[in-house]
């Protein structure tokens, strides 16, 4: 319970930070300071993208197109196990919340033909980012399993 206190303080402190700091990088380096001991066994670049990740979730704007913001929704809450499942190193859990975040992607990606330009653009944006985030802390994931089985 102690843990669920600290994640929704966290994630207050994500949502206040993101929507009123006008410097997002240290908006991410204050939210990355207080996830670290929520992602102990990280590398501080792969908790930089983990909570990069939390803040794009936390402050996705909503569209005019109400079909891309189920979707989005349904997105973000794959991204939310996703991130649950690199804090508490579940594998398995990891692939599925993966394989839901692709999904939804594919989903949106299909739907922006039908959105407005502006909206488009922002979409865009978020989505670039939030997978060159999910691509980097695979990556730093991928060499700290590389460790550990060559130190075995």
């Amino acid at each position: 319970m102690k843990s669920f206190h600290k994640l929704l303080t966290i994630t207050i402190i994500t949502v206040f930070l993101g929507s009123c700091s006008t410097n997002s990088a240290a908006s991410e380096q204050v939210q990355s300071d207080m996830l670290s001991d929520t992602y102990a066994y990280l590398t501080p670049e792969a908790i930089v993208y983990a909570s990069s990740i939390s803040n794009l979730i936390a402050t996705f704007p909503k569209f005019r197109n109400d079909a891309v913001n189920r979707e989005v929704s349904s997105l973000k809450g794959s991204l939310s196990d996703y991130l649950g499942a690199v804090r508490d190193f579940n594998q398995s859990s990891k692939h599925r919340s993966l394989e839901d975040f692709e999904k939804y992607y594919k989903k949106i990606q299909k739907l922006r033909k039908f959105m407005v330009k502006d909206d488009d653009e922002v979409l865009n944006r978020y989505m670039v980012k939030i997978k060159t985030n999910i691509n980097l802390l695979e990556a730093s994931q991928s060499k700290i399993d590389e460790t550990s089985m060559s130190s075995n």
